[in-house]
């Protein structure tokens, strides 16, 4: 029985290993004219009383072993209750242990399915607030990890870790949230003081959610009616009383909570039922107590709990304090806060030098369900050493440093996959002396893009040749030039990476990697695909730095 695919588990590959026997299945849907095949599969072991291992791989791609099952008997098996994918998530050395922060780049998935013959715009690049209390020297460096706890690909081209110092008095926050079409929002320190609940709240059911967004708790406002597609429920909103509030100020919404994400697939068949994406937006009432589209899209938190932010600033009718967030999304509001803070020139921003960077296998960090279950965190200090994922086929970056890949956001990527992850040291001793009253908080940045393995997602089961990033243009038609799916107004990202097997394996779109040592004047006069690579690896592939030469035409 199907959970998260089709429920009568069409599509399902079964493998059976019984002693010497193997055998192999796949559920059929359909068998001749108007005719059905049996769901049931029927499976002879001939003296073998039960079987030693059946391996089933469903539809949207999870694998699942089940161990010495009774063939004296029919045996029902349910898809295992596991979450397919997940953004890269990332701890912080405390002091004591690597606490878990949160997730990120979720913004960054590509290939993802939003409509026939359309794919999403990535957004590769997010700031993500980590308090002072949470990151701590250890040897005069500060610690990190960041890793890929299921089963997507990701591919990050640069890490940077932020100091933000200020005043003890007020918070800072980045200007973060995810917004489902470009612009996206622009780095930027959010002063945040005397920020305060709204006076009321309601949900769509008219029910007082005020205690549940007064603050972070992670209480949520949890009353939404699920829809069969993953990610989706039925049109809700909360309502705010904002009180009183002064216009010549700026007017924000500081918002925490978390999204439990829709999928590539849950997207196709919420499609074929007619069914779209509504991503929050906001309403306003007016002074005749009708309610006005103000902001069309909002923006939602980007994975699991976290603070983004709405700026409200200008939006509002004159005199207007009832406002409604509304989507058809699982998104959980946590804590909702007015803020009118100006900003602040006594907020200093230095950036902390990477020291060193590592890739190599980590493990699986045990996943810890809290309320509502996907609600999620994760123990970097209990992980196991295997996990029920798979992998994309194709070649990753070899185990070892990759300090040059990260420092700068140069489309060289490093591409890891499930149970993988970098190990970050960034050198804390030149960091500046904090004056009297004053704090010390961090925003953690990468700039990535990471894949999912779902049926739907563009090449799901192989790491991508080439993945485009976004360069956006002023006057760029967003709508139709992303039509096709081929996103052709992006540039070539050029994949470039020492592989595993410490060969390079592609040639990517007319680019050429050599030695920083080889003259342009001895590469080949034209671009030959065919013999390129080889002639690369007769250049000495793996010795010296690497650069790029863009001078050829793509093939």
């Amino acid at each position: 029985k199907a959970l998260n695919d089709n429920k009568s588990a069409i599509g399902t590959k079964v493998e059976i290993y019984a002693g010497s026997l193997y055998q192999k299945w796949e559920v059929m849907g359909a068998s001749g004219y108007l005719g059905q095949s049996a769901l049931p599969i029927h499976v002879g072991l001939g003296s073998e009383k039960g079987t030693d291992v059946v391996r089933l791989l469903w539809p949207t791609g999870v694998p699942q072993d089940e161990i010495r099952l009774d063939g004296r008997k029919t045996q029902a098996v349910a898809e295992l209750d596991r979450r397919g994918s997940s953004c890269p998530v990332l701890f912080s050395w405390n002091g004591h242990e690597f606490e878990f922060i949160a997730d990120m780049i979720g913004p960054g998935v590509v290939g993802h399915w939003i409509a026939p013959g359309e794919r999403d715009v990535p957004d590769p690049t997010e700031y993500l607030k980590v308090s002072g209390r949470s990151l701590q020297p250890r040897d005069g460096k500060l610690s990190f990890r960041f890793l890929e706890p299921m089963e997507e690909t990701v591919y990050l081209d640069q890490v940077k870790l932020l100091a933000i110092d200020h005043p003890a008095r007020f918070n800072v926050y980045p200007n973060e949230r995810f917004a489902s079409n470009p612009p996206f929002p622009r780095f930027g320190v959010v002063p945040s003081s005397n920020a305060h609940p709204p006076m009321s709240a309601w949900d769509d059911h008219g029910n007082d959610v005020l205690p549940l967004l007064a603050k972070r708790d992670r209480k949520y406002v949890a009353d939404l009616e699920a829809l069969p597609f993953t990610g989706f429920a039925k049109l809700h909103w909360v309502e705010l009383d904002l009180g009183e509030w002064n216009p010549r100020l700026p007017l924000r919404l500081i918002i925490d909570g978390y999204t439990d994400y829709f999928t590539a697939t849950s997207m196709y068949a919420a499609d074929q039922a007619g069914i779209k994406v509504i991503a929050p937006y906001v309403e306003a009432q007016d002074a005749q107590g009708k309610w006005v589209r103000v902001v069309e899209d909002m923006g939602f938190p980007a994975g699991l709990e976290r603070t983004m932010i709405a700026d409200l600033t200008g939006k509002l009718p004159a005199g207007a304090r009832r406002i409604r967030i509304v989507n058809n999304l699982k998104i959980y509001w946590d804590a909702i806060r007015i803020d009118q803070t100006l900003e602040q020139r006594s907020v200093h921003i230095t950036e902390v030098p990477l020291a060193n960077a590592a890739l190599d296998f980590l493990g699986f960090p045990k996943e810890i369900r809290l309320t509502p279950a996907s609600d999620t965190k994760y123990s970097y200090a209990e992980r196991s050493k295997t996990g029920p994922y798979a992998r994309a086929a194709g070649n990753y970056t070899r185990y070892g440093d990759v300090k040059q890949l990260l420092r700068a956001a140069d489309d060289r990527f490093v591409i890891f996959s499930s149970g993988e992850g970098v190990k970050l040291d960034f050198n804390a001793k030149s960091l500046p002396s904090l004056p009297a009253g004053w704090v010390r908080d961090y925003f953690f940045f990468a700039d990535g893009f990471e894949k999912d393995m779902d049926f739907y997602a563009a090449h799901a089961f192989t790491r991508a040749k080439h993945i485009r990033k976004t360069r956006l243009t002023p006057g760029m038609n967003w709508n139709s030039t992303h039509a096709s799916g081929q996103e052709s107004c992006q540039r070539i990202c050029n994949i470039i990476f020492r592989s595993r097997s410490k060969q390079i394996s592609k040639i990517f779109r007319g680019t050429i990697v050599v030695p920083s040592s080889t003259s342009p004047s001895s590469i080949l006069s034209r671009h030959d695909p065919g013999r390129s690579s080889g002639w690369l690896r007769r250049a000495g592939a793996l010795h010296g730095r690497w650069r790029k030469l863009e001078t050829f035409a793509a093939p």
